[in-house]
């Protein structure tokens, strides 16, 4: 090293240095600076290898064979492993024969950087043979750039693992996205798979309740026809069909009655709809909105009813709730599901009852049956996807898990209670008002 170097012009450069961009780049220009500012010919910065049992690797090579860059180098072996072990400098010092004349090995510096007692590397600094060679005043004098090498070394891998990180947790983010998409379509699939089994479920149970008034509808518009006829013949002063007097007073009598009738049996098709329409939510989507859930539910019990009716008497104690914002179609399927369900627990004719409530801003509805109940093992199984007791054939076993997932993204709850023999009950709590996205975010920092 020659006297007239300016180790704190070196040690200011080397810094301006480091502060550039964090990568393999920056290590090579900072060997070079100190290969020119010390009057070497060559050298190499060897780094620790992450995870490598405390090998090292050539991060940056300066009049170094290009394959050398990379090249790991296993502690204790050769000078640089030795170095890294012994965490002590190394001279090498050019040698002469006995007359004098230099041998072909010429000098070398080799120091490990630490930070705090860690090994962050070895710098290696090479002259050759016909130069001055390196002497231990040279070696004492670089320990004072060194220290200040081994902390921007440092502080440049430190950026470099990272950005390392950042460019990993950017493309893991963007596989998360990924997965997160295709679980939000599988997710959707699954809310349509249980849909339409819910709706082949029902269509035999409403084909029942609209074929009865559309049967004696039908059949009072058959006789009424034959009234009319009768009453235009009797204007014309004709006899009846059967050739007898219209009886005038016995078709002032009956008409009436059927059109009464008739009216009664369209007001039921008429109502099955407006249920049908209440339940599905066709003319608004899946938009949030202000809703009457006690209306849906009742809605929704009037869809089931020719599933329920004939398993269980239903008691309903609701009371008038404030409008929650929702999608109300697919609340609508939550309250089927709790129905059928509770209707299907039943091995003999039962009691189904239904309570709802509010307070603190949120409303609350339980759906309690007498039916056969669950153990624990079934009872804490029962939000599973795909898991149902009913034989093969019988339930899709989607029912609740969808449910579930509705009430989750309701930003609400539902729990079960139940034991065998005793009975079922079903509980859903929902928020009146969605959160707002920082309310969102404080609860997530809460939890």
């Amino acid at each position: 090293m020659q006297p007239s170097t300016d180790l704190a012009a070196l040690t200011r450069e080397l810094h301006q240095l480091s502060m550039q961009q964090a990568d393999d780049a920056v290590l090579q220009r900072l060997l070079e600076c100190i290969v020119a500012g010390v009057g070497a010919q060559s050298g190499s910065l060897a780094v620790v290898v992450p995870e490598g049992d405390g090998d090292l690797a050539i991060a940056a090579g300066v009049d170094l064979p290009a394959s050398a860059l990379g090249a790991r180098i296993v502690q204790g072996q050769g000078v640089l492993g030795h170095v890294a072990v012994t965490r002590a400098p190394v001279l090498i010092e050019g040698e002469r024969d006995g007359e004098g004349r230099q041998q072909p090995r010429g000098s070398s510096i080799c120091w490990p950087l630490q930070v705090q007692q860690r090994l962050i590397g070895v710098l290696s600094i090479n002259r050759p043979a016909h130069e001055t060679s390196f002497t231990r005043d040279d070696l004492d004098r670089g320990d004072t750039f060194v220290a200040v090498l081994a902390l921007l070394v440092d502080n440049t891998l430190m950026r470099r693992e990272q950005r390392r990180r950042i460019d990993a947790l950017s493309v893991l983010n963007e596989e998360l996205q990924q997965v997160n998409h295709r679980l939000g379509e599988t997710q959707a699939q699954l809310l349509q798979s249980e849909k339409m089994a819910s709706i082949g479920q029902l269509a035999a149970g409403v084909a029942h309740e609209i074929n009865n008034p559309i049967g004696y509808v039908t059949a009072n518009v058959n006789v009424l026809q034959g009234y009319v006829e009768d009453l235009i013949r009797a204007a014309r002063g004709q006899a009846g069909a059967d050739g007898r007097p219209v009886d005038l007073d016995y078709l002032a009598e009956d008409v009436p009655a059927l059109l009464a009738e008739t009216r009664e049996g369209l007001e039921r098709v008429a109502k099955i709809v407006r249920d049908l329409k209440d339940f599905s939510r066709v003319d608004t989507g899946d938009d949030w909105e202000w809703a009457d859930l006690v209306a849906g539910l009742r809605s929704t019990l009037n869809i089931v009813s020719n599933e329920v009716k004939y398993k269980a008497d239903v008691v309903q104690q609701l009371e008038a709730l404030p409008s929650v914002q929702c999608r109300p179609s697919q609340l609508n399927q939550v309250f089927m599901n709790l129905l059928v369900n509770a209707a299907q627990a039943m091995d003999d004719r039962g009691t189904i009852r239904l309570t709802c409530g509010h307070g603190d801003g949120h409303v609350w509805f339980e759906f309690a049956d007498d039916g056969c109940g669950m153990d624990d093992s079934v009872s804490s199984r029962i939000f599973e996807p795909f898991f149902t007791t009913k034989p093969v054939g019988k339930g899709t076993g989607l029912g609740l898990s969808v449910s579930y997932s509705i009430i989750q993204k309701h930003h609400g709850r539902i729990g079960v209670t139940s034991q065998r023999g005793r009975g079922t009950t079903f509980r859903i709590e929902l928020p009146v008002a969605q959160p707002t996205a920082s309310a969102l975010l404080a609860e997530a920092e809460h939890d």
